[in-house]
């Protein structure tokens, strides 16, 4: 059998979902060889990879490690005062949370020690100049990122990370070829693998937290990140990597040629109608973000499941020799071109990939911020999450630890 690629897709605080997901898989002993993680997505995935590299991947691993910062922490109290600290980058100088601290104000204690003085003076030109770009920072992600992620050193499994995000330099442009080319999603890859020196770590470490910051930067709530373009010529500001592709199926079947099953894990598809009228800049952009996330994973889902009937079909047509290789002659290479691939060689690179979708079956209750301020929510989210998943791989994937059992084609969203 094949490797496993695992897609988490986030969902602000209803990526506690995922850690249920990820309880779910380290007790059937299911080990994702790449992830590709977005938002909250790619919190998830980072501590995902570093347990498979190490051997840790355990539900009580997962439990004490992941569903504890769920369960206790992730909560807008600590999301807004945890690790405090005194070395933040200019960018997270910049936030409401910042201005209110120099006034003498603390809105979720309902706190006011008003400061008197220049400083505060100015802060409140600011404030009133609309000088902020995010409400909060990155404090507390920052510092739950780097209490966790060390130094592995022994790695019992190579495990690929790729972390989504979006550039807010990115352009559309037009190719020599007169195609439009858009670059506002960026994948940076970070690798777990046997003989991985310190030296290496110590330089991809603070890249990889920079990325998963990034990632997870949703617009207004969190700054973007400054940080070096993939060219590294340049910086770029880069925020949620769910604003421009929520769900780079392709991108998990690209990074390694053996994967032939995908878990695609997504909190957010599932859309039900508001409990109330929207009345809130959260509300409405939680609802913005739902959207998106499901037209992403539609399109990506699907995408991947014309490739595999394409594939399939053109494997019934193509002429083979005596010994089953396909030819290599132009009625063949007219075929693969018929059916919409570059080339022979573009199809031939081409496999059947086994989609597995874990979704919740209902919508989620609250909006993708409420579960900060309610903690019985994320408790939910992470129930849920665990039993779908469960039923989802013991009815319609059929997957052991050594890969997926007769997959079957017909999965559908």
């Amino acid at each position: 059998m094949g490797k496993i690629g695992l897609v988490l897709c986030g969902g602000v605080a209803k990526g506690a979902y995922e850690a249920g997901v990820l309880k779910a898989l380290a007790e059937r002993k299911i080990y994702p060889d790449v992830i590709v993680g977005i938002s909250a997505g790619a919190i998830n995935g980072a501590f995902a990879a570093q347990m498979l590299a190490t051997g840790q991947f355990t539900a009580n691993e997962v439990e004490r490690e992941l569903i504890y910062h769920w369960r206790e922490t992730a909560n807008a109290d600590h999301l807004y005062h945890g690790f405090d600290r005194k070395d933040s980058r200019p960018l997270e100088q910049k936030s409401l949370k910042s201005l209110f601290k120099r006034l003498g104000i603390d809105p979720l204690r309902r706190q006011y020690r008003p400061r008197i003085g220049f400083d505060s003076l100015f802060a409140f030109e600011q404030l009133v100049r609309g000088d902020f770009l995010s409400i909060i920072n990155h404090d507390f992600i920052r510092g739950m990122l780097e209490s966790y992620l060390h130094f592995p050193s022994v790695i019992k499994r190579d495990v690929t990370l790729s972390v989504v995000t979006s550039d807010l330099k990115g352009c559309t442009t037009l190719t020599p070829e007169n195609k439009l080319s858009t670059e506002y999603s960026t994948f940076d890859e970070f690798r777990w693998k046997a003989g991985l020196h310190e030296d290496h770590w110590d330089e991809m470490n603070p890249r990889m937290q920079d990325a998963v910051l990034a990632s997870s930067s949703f617009p207004f709530i969190f700054p973007p990140v400054e940080r070096p373009t993939k060219n590294g010529t340049d910086t770029g500001f880069f925020v949620d990597g769910g604003l421009m592709d929520s769900a780079p199926i392709g991108r998990a079947i690209s990074l390694d040629p053996e994967i032939d099953t995908i878990l695609v894990v997504s909190a957010v598809t599932v859309i039900d109608a508001p409990e109330s009228d929207l009345q809130t800049l959260p509300q409405v952009l939680g609802r913005v973000f739902s959207l998106l996330a499901g037209r992403f994973l539609i399109q990506n889902y699907h995408k991947v499941l014309h490739c595999n009937d394409r594939i399939s079909r053109l494997d019934a047509l193509v002429k083979r020799g005596k010994n089953g290789n396909v030819l290599r002659n132009a009625y063949n290479e007219d075929l693969a071109l018929l059916a919409g691939f570059k080339g022979l060689d573009d199809y031939q690179s081409r496999r059947v990939v086994q989609l597995v979708p874990i979704f919740p079956s209902s919508g989620l209750p609250g909006d993708v911020f409420e579960g900060f301020f309610r903690p019985e929510l994320r408790a939910q989210y992470i129930d849920q999450g665990y039993n779908d998943a469960h039923a989802a791989l013991g009815r319609d994937a059929r997957i052991t630890a050594s890969g997926l059992v007769e997959p079957s084609l017909q999965t559908s969203l």
